[in-house]
């Protein structure tokens, strides 16, 4: 019974996609689903809007005060979800928006067979390839070494298609990331995830090949990089590591992390130099090997530090953006390579030829970190 319910649900959306309705002529229970579904709205707030929302047009004309007020949505960062959602599947369904075949690994539309799939696995949502707040929360958060933010992420219901629009006064009130490291961290991973296109399973895959041999730093988590500390003989050093905030994207995009900062985080003391340069020689490798960033001979063996892309590159806020505005979100709304200049980037940050989103460029001043 179960699963035909589900398939029913299911088959709304199908529906909607099959004959090519922009949201905004979607009706009341197709858009429930889509709530329930794909955006991953909980229980309370998918009532709420079956009761008060009877088409997409009346839902993506809400603003942020009619949200609160007619769904009962209190929570700001719940309704940045919601309005991220809404201009997200506004762009996808509109009429000018390219042809699409699109899966279940991260996009949009999904053929009969993978409705029955996903009608088999309820749980499953269409979210950015089911990288929805869960995965954040137990995954991604644990693996950048910042487990400890999990039930905070997890309340305000994080999803993968949120972590550039969030702002520092979001992070520090909301998500109680109040330190400036733990923030920096965090945006390495966010960057991370944009040169993978937001991939779940390009990660994963990426991640495992790079788990025994010393190279694609980029997507290393907090656990391979403690593993890499004992393989150097700092096995005593490896737990203090332990929600430290330090992963392979924060190696391998920040040049202002160098050997001393690793060492201060592993509590290596000062007066133990055996130690430190030991650390020093073999992160100075690992930097050669596994990542974009290089020794300058100049500069007696130190890594070059440009400025700080720390406050270059700060995401867009959409918030409060009109729908149909030139800033919402494109057509195919997943980030490509080829959105940005090479002006608008430190130079070291072109690793491999890719190129952050404009999201994240200088003109957008949110006081990231």
């Amino acid at each position: 019974m179960s699963n035909s319910v589900g398939s029913s649900r299911h088959e709304l959306l199908e529906d909607a996609r099959r004959q090519g309705l922009p949201f905004a002529h979607w009706d009341g229970p197709t858009v429930v689903v889509w709530l329930e579904l794909w955006v991953g709205m909980p229980a309370w707030y998918v009532a709420a809007c079956r009761a008060n929302v009877k088409s997409g047009a009346i839902m993506s004309a809400l603003s942020d005060t009619e949200i609160q007020r007619e769904i009962g949505i209190s929570n700001p960062l719940h309704r940045l979800k919601l309005r991220l959602a809404i201009q997200e599947i506004m762009s996808l369904t509109s009429p000018s928006a390219p042809p699409t075949s699109r899966t279940s690994t991260g996009n949009v539309w999904v053929t009969h067979e993978e409705m029955e799939t996903l009608a088999a696995t309820p749980q499953t949502t269409l979210a950015y390839g089911d990288m929805n707040h869960e995965w954040i929360g137990n995954e991604w958060l644990p693996s950048l070494g910042l487990p400890q933010y999990r039930s905070y992420f997890m309340e305000c219901l994080v999803d993968a298609r949120m972590l550039d629009h969030l702002t520092k006064k979001d992070l520090r009130g909301q998500l109680k990331m109040v330190d400036s490291f733990h923030r920096n961290s965090f945006q390495c991973g966010v960057m991370c995830l944009r040169r993978l296109n937001y991939d779940r399973k390009e990660l994963e895959r990426r991640r495992e090949e790079s788990q025994v041999e010393v190279k694609d730093v980029l997507v290393w988590s907090n656990d391979r990089v403690s593993n890499w500390i004992i393989s150097i003989g700092l096995k005593e050093y490896a737990n203090n590591l332990v929600e430290s905030g330090v992963h392979g994207a924060l190696l391998a995009l920040d040049e202002t992390f160098d050997h001393n900062a690793l060492a201060l985080l592993m509590q290596i003391p000062t007066q133990n130099t055996q130690v430190r340069a030991i650390l020093e020689r073999e992160y100075n490798n690992l930097l050669a090997l596994g990542t974009g960033r290089r020794l300058d001979e100049d500069d007696d063996k130190n890594f070059r530090r440009a400025p700080s892309w720390r406050k270059k590159f700060r995401p867009k806020d959409l918030r409060g953006m009109a729908p149909g505005s030139a800033e919402t979100l494109p057509a195919n709304f997943r980030v490509t390579n080829t959105m940005s200049s090479p002006s608008m980037q430190p130079k070291k940050m072109q690793m491999d030829g890719m190129r952050t989103a404009p999201f994240l460029s200088d003109e957008h001043d949110n006081g990231m970190v």
